[in-house]
């Protein structure tokens, strides 16, 4: 696994704070973290199609500038958006991260590791490479 400098965050927004604890791990890190926008949190607010036609292609372009992916992935969910989000990255080569083993067995194909929120500070070597193996 190559070595990561920069990581984004895929989320359902269910799981922000989940995801604001994985961000203040990777930060520790040293890594560039991407996030997803929490001020669009579906919890709260109602977000439309041409809202979310924006957000989705700010957020692979997110991916895009990244070395990884680190999906929450609580209780093994994954939203339709996140597995986009997946898909793209794995067809771009990112290296998939999740927090848990995904429920959804297509997923299971694209993880390189399963590393918990709680793990990141030891499941990411200095230099970034995952050491945690799905």
């Amino acid at each position: 696994m190559p070595d990561l400098t920069s990581v984004t965050i895929c989320s359902s927004s269910k799981f922000y704070d989940t995801a604001r604890r994985a961000e203040e791990a990777f930060r520790a890190l040293g890594l560039i973290v991407h996030t997803p926008r929490y001020d669009y949190n579906e919890q709260l607010v109602t977000v439309d199609e041409t809202v979310k036609f924006r957000l989705t292609h700010e957020f692979l372009a997110k991916i895009s500038k990244s070395d990884a992916v680190f999906v929450v992935a609580n209780g093994g969910y994954a939203g339709a958006s996140v597995c986009i989000e997946v898909g793209y990255a794995a067809g771009q080569g990112k290296t998939v991260l999740f927090s848990e083993q995904p429920a959804e067995f297509a997923l299971r194909a694209l993880v390189d590791a399963v590393v918990s929120v709680e793990g990141i500070r030891d499941g990411i070597r200095a230099g970034g490479t995952a050491r945690t193996s799905p």
